[in-house]
């Protein structure tokens, strides 16, 4: 289904047909862009962390946020809340697609490679930071699952009883272990990884390895002040779903609180960590509002239609930006990208 996808938004993107569909079609919803980390353009030599976590290279960013700027509403959080909180959608409606630009986690190359492209264009943007990662200087287990697979010099690895062949497959292993690590409590997680750097003989990785993938406050702040919205990914990642209510609501609010603290701005908007529906009740919606949050943004797949729009559940895409042409076809036709996207590589 994805290479059809492709196929389509290529071949609608250089016959020029976009352009038509652009005048034509009904714009009657928000399409919500999901990044999470981007690719310098002299990229030659895979990360030694998480690859599926990176989307595309600077150049490529480039082109796409220069064809959303010429052909797109890209809308701030300020924009965005007004859009859903008044009936100016009725002035908007069929006018111009309506976009929103978000990164999660707060990686480095969110600020080093993302944020001047965007600040040349003067495009704003969302960037979900997880606080606890930016205090305490380390990368969260997807990372390390992965630099411990990519690291091992063993055929193969036994965990739990069951073999993981590494010579021919190494990154289904990888995806293996981050699918199912989604489901474990944090104490479950830390002792896992403890056992799979034992049983892979590789050390976890250093202190200054992971400071180095991670923005920092100083970087977090200019951005803030720069157009961008610097907001709540929780503070430790959990998954929301496994917690207690308060616990939930702890997580919600110091993370809140932090950022206010550090930004000096308000914090209105949250990305729930592996956001799909079913990790995300009704009741964390609810907590999510009496934290005083407005917006809260999902990883399930789809858009949102402006007269059935939800607030505190919106729908993002991700894991079809490769391309300028992917792109452009998901702001001006998105339907054609709505189907639940059932790929494991997603997971923050």
């Amino acid at each position: 289904m994805k290479k059809k996808r492709v196929w389509i938004s290529d071949f609608l993107f250089n016959t020029g047909l976009i352009f038509w569909i652009k005048k034509l079609y009904a714009h009657n919803s928000i399409v919500v862009l999901n990044y999470h980390r981007i690719r310098p353009s002299t990229f030659d030599a895979p990360s030694d962390f998480d690859d599926n976590v990176f989307d595309v290279n600077v150049d490529e960013f480039a082109r796409q946020m220069k064809w959303l700027k010429q052909h797109t509403r890209i809308l701030s959080e300020k924009e965005l809340i007004d859009v859903i909180t008044t009936s100016a959608y009725n002035q908007l409606k069929s006018k111009i697609p309506l976009v929103a630009i978000t990164f999660d986690d707060g990686y480095l190359d969110n600020y080093s490679l993302a944020y001047p492209v965007l600040k040349s264009l003067d495009i704003p943007a969302f960037f979900f930071v997880c606080t606890a990662m930016i205090t305490d200087r380390h990368l969260w287990w997807w990372d390390v699952v992965a630099f411990l697979i990519k690291k091992c010099q063993k055929p193969f690895i036994v965990m739990d009883n069951q073999q993981h062949d590494l010579l021919s497959d190494r990154s289904s292993a990888i995806q293996f272990f981050q699918y199912a690590l989604k489901k474990l409590s944090a104490a479950q997680i830390n002792e896992f990884i403890q056992s799979l750097s034992s049983v892979c003989e590789v050390a976890l990785p250093s202190v200054d390895l992971q400071d180095r993938e991670l923005m920092n406050w100083y970087q977090i702040r200019e951005m803030a002040s720069n157009r961008m919205t610097v907001a709540s990914h929780t503070h430790t990642h959990p998954g929301l779903a496994l917690l207690e209510n308060h616990e939930i609501q702890e997580e919600l609010m110091l993370s809140r609180q932090i950022l206010e603290a550090r930004t000096e701005q308000p914090v209105l908007s949250i990305s729930y960590p592996f956001g799909d529906y079913c990790y995300i009740p009704s009741v964390i919606q609810t907590i999510a509002r009496n934290c005083g949050y407005q917006l809260g943004f999902t990883s399930s797949f789809g858009v949102n239609p402006l007269k059935r729009i939800q607030p505190l559940a919106l729908n993002r895409i991700a894991g079809h930006l490769e391309k300028e042409s992917t792109v452009s076809v998901m702001a001006v036709l998105p339907r054609l990208f709505t189907r639940k996207n059932t790929s494991l590589n997603m997971i923050a």
